[in-house]
């Protein structure tokens, strides 16, 4: 074990969880709502955690809420808080996204976003940051480093006093201590190592999870032993902004029918319309759907971002925006992971906080999508093209949702 890793704290309680210890231990009803991206949806530490939270405290009725959606960061997490975690009315909500937000400087801004809108909701619900990590980020531990995302979210947390985890600690110390291999294809030990993960992100379900798993509720008992029979405790939500000027906490996911006028061509898909459709029924109750060049859809509103939450594939094409009149660009919603379908997201540029128009329109010219596989070297994509041209011969765009930012002018 190296010195720099002694010296590393896995827990920052701060605050700690006050208020859900304390229904805890009443026995009373308590919801709790894990957001995140693929490692919180997964079947891992989430489950894990709430297994044995009901062993800790059989007499309390503990509902749990996965809020998780693989591939997503905390610009999208800002934009469904509503839907997805402030309507169940949690107790204790967990935020996980460092490894997908990537260090970015937004990030931040995100995070305070999140937080003031779970603070502005409730100031007795309670918040506890963990942060995953990669296999780039070992080295940074073993060198006494945290990961830069979660140096910039533990700003937040400490401003608002949100406990935070750093799940690399133990899982950088088991790797220093030859226990653990990050990264292997293997699924059997080797030389008596187990293996942590098979693709460099996601955790093995138990073995790797269960290290995830057992730092939290590691970390939950020394927060329940500081708390020390404290009664109910309202946050703090100081009305000044950490990152001056943040407008993520106005962040919205909204239908798209009610926001957008859509040209003659789109048709809007119910799960009866389509396979596609039933499978993303649990992120859309329905999807508009556009096939061909030219067509388009308009949306006026009045804020500082807007995006979509779409399904992208092999059929995915491309759309030219236009903001305000001004030139138009291209964002292409076929991207190097689209050889199957998944959800996906993106904003466009920040904008001056006023009101603005944006027309959507299906570009005419295509993709070289063999192009962008090639780019990425990924041979097994470019057999997915050869074996299947038509599909990527299409300009196909398929909408979930609208994102907004929306702060008071």
């Amino acid at each position: 074990m190296r010195l720099g890793e002694l010296a590393m704290k896995e827990l920052f309680p701060r605050r700690g969880l006050p208020n859900v210890i304390h229904k805890l231990e009443n026995g009373d009803a308590v919801t709790i709502v894990y957001l995140g991206g693929s490692n919180t949806r997964s079947e891992g530490y989430r489950v894990m955690t709430a297994e044995w939270l009901r062993e800790q405290y059989p007499k309390a009725d503990i509902r749990c809420i996965n809020a998780g959606i693989s591939g997503t960061g905390s610009d999208l997490g800002c934009a469904r808080l509503e839907m997805d975690v402030l309507r169940h009315q949690p107790d204790l909500v967990f935020v996980e996204f460092v490894g997908n937000d990537g260090g970015v400087s937004e990030s931040k801004m995100r995070i305070e976003g999140i937080v003031r809108q779970i603070r502005k909701r409730s100031r007795f619900i309670d918040i506890l940051f963990v942060y995953t990590l990669k296999e780039r980020d070992v080295a940074g531990f073993q060198a006494g480093q945290y990961q830069k995302g979660a140096i910039m979210q533990e700003e937040v947390a400490e401003y608002y006093g949100i406990p935070s985890i750093h799940l690399g600690i133990a899982v950088s110390h088991l790797v220093s201590e030859g226990k653990l291999i990050f990264t292997s294809g293997a699924d059997e030990p080797i030389s008596g190592a187990a293996v942590f993960t098979h693709d460099s992100i996601h955790p093995t379900i138990p073995d790797g999870h269960r290290i995830y798993s057992s730092t939290i509720t590691r970390s939950f008992e020394k927060i329940r032993e500081l708390r020390g029979g404290l009664p109910k405790f309202e946050h703090n939500w100081p009305q000044e902004l950490l990152v001056p000027g943040n407008p993520w906490e106005y962040a919205a996911m909204l239908p798209l029918d009610s926001h957008a006028h859509f040209s003659a061509g789109w048709s809007y898909m119910m799960p009866d319309d389509s396979d596609l459709v039933r499978e993303y029924n649990w992120l859309f109750p329905g999807i508009w759907r556009a096939v061909d060049p030219g067509e388009a859809l308009t949306v006026q509103f009045t804020g500082t971002h807007i995006g979509l939450f779409d399904i992208g594939g092999p059929d995915s094409g491309r759309l030219k925006v236009t903001v305000d009149g001004e030139k138009p660009f291209l964002v292409d919603r076929f991207t190097l992971y689209n050889d199957h379908n998944r959800n996906q997201y993106v904003y466009l540029p920040e904008l001056p906080n006023g009101k603005h128009t944006v027309r959507f329109e299906i570009d005419s010219e295509k993709t070289d999508k063999a192009a962008v596989f090639e780019a990425s070297g990924n041979e097994r994509s470019l057999e997915h093209v050869r074996q299947h041209p038509d599909w990527y011969k299409q300009t196909v765009i398929q909408l979930g949702k609208l994102l907004l930012v929306q702060p008071p002018l």
